[in-house]
């Protein structure tokens, strides 16, 4: 980890949480911190792409309209992390086109955008990149496509991860060493985790070996959430336009939804999208009860990773019909 990273000895160990360090948007729990609730609301973007003369269009529009990519720096690493999780295409993993325009707009904000993703372990991340189209979006941005299969790893710890052994992490050192993180993913059901969208996401970041014991038959649901405690996104855009209301993650009961969602909270995105899944007659996992009380979600907002509650979402760009209908399945 370079220099400028801010190391914190505590019992001997070295530990740096990415949230504390130059990867995170706005300052995010440290090691030592106590757990607290999150008491500052978060604005969320949300837009129809239907309404929008294309969607390139229309990724531009929620970006803008969730406060643009300004906290980037010219020369800054940017790590475009899509939705990998297999060969299939959107809305099982991301739209290249998706990705391509957000990598434009870290270009035009002067950032080095690059993708970095692994795929589902003992996959080939290489040949999935190839196969969904993502290499080939690289290649017309002029920027790498990483393949994290065999990049160095690091272990970050937390004393909030207590659902991983030891409280440590274990990531890729691309993740470690980017500048920010940009957080590309879709709504869908999840047949393990109940769902997977911004935090969910960051499972591909997670050593392959370390994702085996992950996936443990305790605990499963609220490790998900302690990713974010280290590696925390500075912008997660959700692109919604299609999803999964049961099965998944790579394949499922197929929706249209027509949204799309951006902000910097992962949290309060994924509630957001759970919102959306319910409209469109999510499954019986996801369904009921605020979508506070899921245990990824519930665990996520003890540890403050974001908006705790509908009162602290505040949601820019839909009208007050829409608003409202959307606020109604949060807490249905």
């Amino acid at each position: 980890m370079s220099a400028t990273r801010r190391q914190i000895i505590l019992g001997g160990a070295s530990l740096c949480a990415l949230g504390a360090c130059k990867t995170a948007r706005a300052a995010a729990p440290k090691p030592g911190d106590p757990v607290t609730p999150r008491l500052e609301p978060s604005t969320i973007a949300v837009t129809k792409p239907s309404t929008w003369p294309s969607l390139v269009a229309a990724v531009r529009g929620v970006v803008e309209l969730a406060g643009g990519l300004a906290f980037i720096r010219p020369g800054q690493k940017v790590l475009l992390k899509p939705a990998v999780n297999s060969s299939r295409p959107y809305p099982a993993t991301a739209d290249p086109e998706v990705v391509l325009a957000v990598a434009r707009l870290v270009q035009e904000a002067g950032g080095e955008p690059f993708i970095a993703d692994r795929t589902m372990f003992m996959r080939s991340t290489a040949l999935t990149f190839r196969a969904l189209g993502l290499d080939q979006a690289a290649r017309e941005a002029k920027i790498s496509c990483q393949p994290l299969d065999h990049a160095e790893v690091v272990s970050l710890r937390h004393p909030l991860a207590t659902h991983w052994a030891d409280q440590r992490i274990r990531v890729y050192r691309p993740v470690a060493d980017a500048d920010h993180v940009i957080n590309l993913c879709t709504p869908r059901t999840h047949r393990l985790g109940d769902f997977t969208m911004a935090m969910k996401n960051f499972v591909g970041v997670v050593d392959g070996g370390a994702r085996l014991a992950m996936h443990g038959p305790f605990g499963l649901k609220q490790r998900l959430a302690e990713i974010s405690l280290v590696v925390r996104p500075s912008f997660v855009l959700m692109d919604g336009r299609k999803g999964f209301t049961d099965g998944g993650p790579d394949e499922g009961d197929l929706a249209t939804l027509d949204f799309m969602a951006a902000g910097s909270d992962p949290l309060a995105i994924d509630a957001v999208g759970l919102g959306y899944l319910r409209m469109a007659g999510a499954n019986r996992a996801i369904s009921s009860g605020s979508v506070w009380s899921l245990p990824m979600m519930k665990h996520a907002a003890e540890l403050g990773i974001g908006a705790a509650s509908a009162a602290q979402l505040v949601l820019r760009g839909m009208d007050a019909t829409a608003e409202a209908g959307l606020r109604a399945r949060l807490e249905a």
